[in-house]
């Protein structure tokens, strides 16, 4: 602490009655005080504070970017679930001889649209109808069996099934399923044109394979 002078300005001891630079009289003159500095300490609660606000900061864009993720992200993946689509190239039946039995195949094929990234879980099943709507009987197969026929220009052959008794099929429904559940479906009326045998007439007609 000191005193400063109020005729030359110059500090001298806090103690002293005269100035130690011109003798001015300075017996009555306020001693001053030295302001604190600030602790060090202060410092760095201050920066841990400041450290402090920036990870929360960074922990909230975190969190804001991964739920926009999920959200857009998961709605992404659900358009391309639905824009899978089949288009039909041919659904047909016909008969033939062998080893002079006659047998009757029927025959589905078209076009997969929109092949997925990640083909796993995704199955292709092709259902056979009656008139009736029921149900005749049906094949699947993994979505991965016609990934080769991606981006073709040729129809991928998506069921074929054969028996020796004529089944009376009036149209397919080929579902496109992933995880066991129906995503879309397709449908399209049975061809019957080709048939040659005289005994796939209504008299002998049958639903049974």
């Amino acid at each position: 602490m000191s005193k400063t002078c109020p005729n030359c300005g110059v500090n001298s001891p806090d103690n002293a009655k005269h100035c130690i630079e011109c003798g001015e009289n300075i017996e009555d003159v306020e001693i001053n005080i030295e302001k604190k500095k600030p602790k060090a300490e202060n410092k760095t609660d201050d920066s841990g504070s400041n450290l402090g606000c920036i990870i929360m900061i960074a922990v909230v864009v975190i969190i804001i970017v991964a739920a926009g993720f999920f959200i857009f992200g998961s709605g992404d993946s659900q358009n391309n679930e639905k824009n899978i689509t089949i288009t039909f190239n041919e659904a047909y039946v016909h008969d033939y001889q062998s080893s002079g039995k006659t047998y009757y195949s029927y025959y589905v094929s078209g076009f997969i649209n929109n092949f997925p990234d990640d083909m796993n879980g995704y199955m292709i099943k092709t259902i056979y109808y009656g008139a009736d709507g029921k149900e005749i009987t049906s094949t699947t197969e993994k979505l991965s069996y016609f990934e080769h026929y991606k981006d073709s220009k040729y129809a991928a052959t998506l069921s074929t099934y054969s028996t020796q008794n004529y089944v009376d099929v009036d149209h397919v429904t080929v579902q496109v399923i992933k995880d066991n559940v129906v995503l879309n479906e397709f449908s399209s009326q049975m061809n019957k044109n080709k048939l040659t045998s005289m005994q796939a007439t209504p008299s002998n007609l049958t639903n049974n394979t």
